[in-house]
This record gives C-alpha cells, sequence and structure tokens, in this order.
C-alpha cells in the first residue's frame, strides 16, 4: 500500500437504535473500507443473501448471523456521519481463522490473505490528504470513548436486540 492510510480499530457508533460496533475501518485515498473480521474454523457456507451462514466442523454444523448484513449496518452508520458518495464506502468481510470457504460468499468476502490485494484493487484517488484527516477527525470524534462501559453498553444493546426476534 504506497499511498496513504490510517487505520481505526474497534470504532463504536451511536445509531437510531443503540450502537454499532466496527471492527476496523481503513481511511485511505481510495476511500473508506469498513472491515469485518471473523475468526473461525472448518468449513464456511452461505450465500450473500442469506440471513444465516453455517460453519462446519467434524460434521457439527453451527449457524451464525450472515457478516455481510451486520457489515451492511455498519456502513450505513459511517455513512451517516458524511455527504460522500456511496461508492466511497467498501464493505468487506475478512475470515481471519482457518476457516475455509466452501461456497462462493461474494466478492466482499475474503481471507485475510487475500485483503491487501482486494484493497488494492482500488486504485481511484477519491480522498484527498485534507479530506482524509477530516474523515479521521470526524470518526474519532463521533466514536463513542473506548472503555469497558461502551463495550458492556453495546453488548447489553446487542442481546437485548436478539431476545426480541
Amino acid at each position: 500500500l504506497n499511498c496513504l492510510h490510517v487505520l481505526i480499530n474497534n470504532v463504536t457508533l451511536p445509531t437510531e437504535n443503540g450502537t454499532t460496533q466496527i471492527d476496523h475501518i481503513l481511511v485511505t485515498e481510495a476511500g473508506l473500507f469498513i472491515i469485518e473480521t471473523k475468526h473461525y474454523a472448518g468449513w464456511i457456507l452461505g450465500n450473500p443473501r442469506d440471513d444465516y451462514w453455517m460453519q462446519v466442523i467434524y460434521h457439527k454444523k453451527s449457524r451464525f448471523r450472515n457478516p455481510l448484513l451486520q457489515n451492511y449496518g455498519h456502513i450505513k452508520a459511517v455513512q451517516a456521519l458524511f455527504k460522500l458518495p456511496e461508492r466511497q464506502f467498501i464493505g468487506v468481510v475478512v475470515f481471519t481463522g482457518s476457516g475455509e470457504l466452501k461456497t462462493n460468499l461474494g466478492p466482499n468476502v475474503i481471507l485475510l490473505d487475500q485483503l491487501l490485494g482486494f484493497i488494492e484493487q482500488r486504485r481511484k484517488m477519491v480522498l484527498d490528504e485534507r479530506q482524509m484527516a477530516y474523515v479521521v477527525g470526524r470518526i474519532e470524534m463521533k466514536r463513542l470513548c473506548r472503555s469497558n462501559e461502551t463495550d458492556e453498553y453495546h453488548l447489553n444493546h446487542v442481546r437485548n436486540r436478539i431476545s426480541r426476534r
């Protein structure tokens, strides 16, 4: 990556109905990469449009929420902070464990060793240095301060949302 970039980790943003916790936001000249990471082993199966995907380890199947849908909410929360074109926000789900992607989960679902190539594919400069500084500053200003209280508040919000389903 020979362009400027700033990585912001563990960003909790307020939303209309509580909070959303974003694993990573990479601010680059090519736009904002909203990165959801999942550390899974075994086989990962699903469809980009399904609500749930499947993890299979030795015949044991576990369902988990489609991380693309989860990340969509993250992208919308970050977009709400700016008056920037939608194309400048790039969502990507990165599997960091030993998991194998066994079905086509879509072009924005990758393994960790594919991340650099994914980012470098986008070469068109859409943000200059001044705009990048503004973006980083605004995210830092709007995020909830990093603390155990913030994490606990967010977890309780998620638990409440899940129990209402």
